[in-house]
C-alpha cells in the first residue's frame, strides 16, 4: 500500500510540474499601462489598424504565458492620425493621465516627431515601429525604433535608381514632413555622388490634394525618373494627376506605398514602383494578424510593432518599471523576432537594415528585387 501511495505522489507531483510549465497561468496581478500610438483615422489608416492588430496578438500572448512578473499588460491605444497635432494630443494623454512608462509609436516620422521631446522630457521611452526620418535619432535617450532610419533607405533608393534603373536624371516630388523630406536629402545627395542629377524638386504639403501645377514643372523637365517619397494619402491624388497629364514616366515610391487602399486605389495607373523593409514575418504569424482585420496583406511596421511589444515585456520581467533601466537595458537587447534581428546603436537606431523593390499590380504589391 505504501508503494501505491509513493507512486500516486510522485505521478502528481510530475503532473503538476508538467502542467505548469505546458499552460502558464494567465497573469491577473494589476495591470501595467503601455501605450499606443499610431494612424487608427486618416492618412496611412490601412497601415496604423493592422498595426494595431500586431500589437493586440502580441499583448494576448504576453499576457497568457504569465504577463510581467505576473501583471498583465494593458494596451491603451490612441489615435495619431499620421499628423503632428494629434499625436502630440495623444502622447499627452498617455503620458500625463495614464502614467505610461512606455509608448509603441508612432507609425509616421510626423507623429513621432511631434510627441517624441514630450516624451524625453517626461523620460517615457518612445519605441517607434514605422519612423523611419533620419533626424528622429537626436531625439535622446528614451527613443528606440526597430524600423530602420530613411538613412539607409535613401541611399538604396538612389543606387537602385542610378544603377539598376539606369536614371541619370531624375525629377523629385516630395511631401514636406520629417518623413518627405528626410527621405529626399539622403536620396538626392547619394544620386549626385553617383553622378546623377535632380532636375526638378517640388515639396508640398503631406496634406495637400493638387499636385497638378508640380508636376506640370516635372513633365517638361523630362526626367528618365521621378521619385515621389509621400504618405499614401497624397500619393494616391498625385498618381492619378500624373497620368490625367500623361506622364508616363516610371514613378519610384518609398516604404509609405507599402499601403493596401494605395495599392487599390492607384494599380493600373502607371509604372510604378517603391522601395520597403524586408518583412520576414512568417506564415502562421500573417494568419493570425489577418484572421483579426479580415484583411489580405500584413503592411511595414505591423511585425515592428508586434516586436516591440515583446521586446518590452521581456527587458520589464528583468528590470521592471523604471525607464532608465528599460533603456539601459534595450541598449543590450539582441533580440530574434518576427520583423528580423533588432539591436539598437547607441542613438536608438536600428542597427540592421535591409530593402526590397516592390511594384504595384492588380491591386496589391508583388517583390522585383
Amino acid at each position: 500500500m505504501k508503494w501505491i501511495l509513493g507512486i500516486i505522489i510522485v505521478l502528481l507531483v510530475v503532473w503538476g510540474i508538467y502542467s505548469a510549465v505546458q499552460e502558464p497561468k494567465q497573469a491577473t496581478g494589476e495591470p501595467i499601462k503601455i501605450g499606443f500610438i499610431g494612424p487608427l483615422t486618416g492618412d496611412a489608416s490601412s497601415i496604423g489598424t493592422v498595426n494595431r492588430a500586431g500589437v493586440e496578438l502580441a499583448v494576448e500572448e504576453v499576457n497568457k504565458a504569465g504577463g510581467v512578473n505576473g501583471r498583465p499588460l494593458e494596451m491603451i491605444y490612441e489615435d495619431g492620425q499620421c499628423n503632428a497635432k494629434a499625436a502630440v494630443s495623444a502622447a499627452n494623454k498617455l503620458i500625463n493621465v495614464d502614467k505610461v512608462p512606455v509608448i509603441i509609436g508612432g507609425l509616421c516620422s510626423t507623429e513621432t516627431a511631434a510627441f517624441g521631446p514630450t516624451a524625453m522630457q517626461n523620460k517615457v521611452i518612445a519605441f517607434a515601429y514605422g519612423s523611419s526620418a533620419p533626424k528622429l535619432n537626436e531625439l535622446g535617450k528614451y527613443f528606440f525604433r526597430s524600423y530602420p532610419s530613411d538613412a539607409f533607405q535613401g541611399k538604396f533608393g538612389a543606387e537602385y535608381a542610378y544603377n539598376d534603373l539606369g536614371a541619370k536624371k531624375v525629377a523629385v516630388l516630395y511631401h514636406i514632413s520629417d518623413y518627405g523630406t528626410g527621405i529626399k536629402d539622403v536620396f538626392e545627395q547619394r544620386f549626385k555622388e553617383l553622378g546623377g542629377e535632380i532636375v526638378v524638386e517640388e515639396g508640398a504639403p503631406q496634406e495637400s490634394r493638387d499636385y497638378r501645377t508640380a508636376l506640370s514643372k516635372i513633365k517638361n523637365s523630362n526626367p528618365d525618373l521621378i521619385y515621389m517619397p509621400t504618405y499614401p494619402d497624397g500619393a494616391i491624388v498625385a498618381v492619378k494627376q500624373a497620368q490625367e497629364l500623361g506622364i508616363k514616366t516610371k514613378l519610384l515610391g518609398a516604404d509609405a506605398w507599402d499601403d493596401p487602399n494605395l495599392q487599390k486605389e492607384v494599380s493600373g495607373r502607371g509604372d510604378l514602383v517603391f522601395t520597403a523593409v524586408v518583412n520576414l514575418s512568417p506564415e502562421d504569424f500573417k494568419a493570425k494578424v489577418l484572421a483579426k482585420t479580415g484583411g489580405d496583406q500584413v503592411p511595414l511596421g505591423t511585425p515592428n510593432a508586434y516586436d516591440n511589444v515583446k521586446i518590452i515585456a521581456q527587458v520589464m520581467k528583468k528590470v521592471g518599471l523604471d525607464t532608465d533601466k528599460i533603456q539601459e537595458e534595450l541598449h543590450k537587447i539582441k533580440y530574434d523576432g518576427i520583423s528580423g534581428h533588432i539591436e539598437f546603436y547607441a542613438n536608438g537606431d536600428l542597427a540592421v537594415a535591409n530593402y526590397v523593390v516592390k511594384r504595384i499590380e492588380n491591386g496589391k504589391s508583388a517583390e522585383i528585387k
